[in-house]
């Protein structure tokens, strides 16, 4: 038995650390890096589509979620989920293997463990964004698609295949 897999049923009763810090600067932290990362699809009018809307993401086995829109050109975020137009939720685990690009959505989707609600549209819209966003296009989203470029694998092999 692995070191790691002998402490994750001790790590999943301790709280996510997002879960520690107040909801309005989790919030604030959530918004500014998502504004920093898609900077240029911003600029570009390539998030357009959240005007108005609103995504809810839940993160099932951290307890993690917030709601995204879009207003005046940033990113916003906001603690109420009853307003969105789209709710989405995982476990971190899929959602790692969705961003590392190991599964691809659709597959994870039709499997179950990928959830949505809500608009289809507005679903197919964050799909194919996601799907065609390029990571080189901001410093911040470079800089995380590599480090869980070399993370993602012991993360798979210690922690969701266990």
């Amino acid at each position: 038995m692995s070191v790691v897999s002998s402490i994750k049923p001790a790590l999943l009763n301790l709280p996510s650390p997002l879960l520690l810090i107040p909801r309005s600067i989790s919030n604030k932290t959530i918004s500014t890096v998502f504004n920093q990362a898609f900077s240029q699809s911003i600029t570009d009018g390539e998030l357009d589509f959240l005007t108005n809307k609103w995504v809810f993401i839940k993160i099932n086995d951290l307890n993690v979620s917030f709601c995204l829109s879009l207003n005046k050109g940033k990113i916003i975020c906001a603690d109420n989920e009853h307003i969105s137009s789209l709710r989405i939720s995982a476990n971190s685990c899929d959602f790692l293997s969705m961003i590392a690009k190991e599964k691809d959505p659709d597959t994870l989707f039709f499997q179950r463990k990928i959830t949505m609600q809500g608009s289809t549209e507005l679903g197919l819209y964050v799909k194919n964004f996601l799907d065609a966003f390029d990571t080189d296009s901001s410093k911040i989203a470079k800089l995380s698609d590599n480090i869980l470029a070399k993370i993602y694998p012991f993360l798979r092999d210690n922690w969701c295949n266990k």
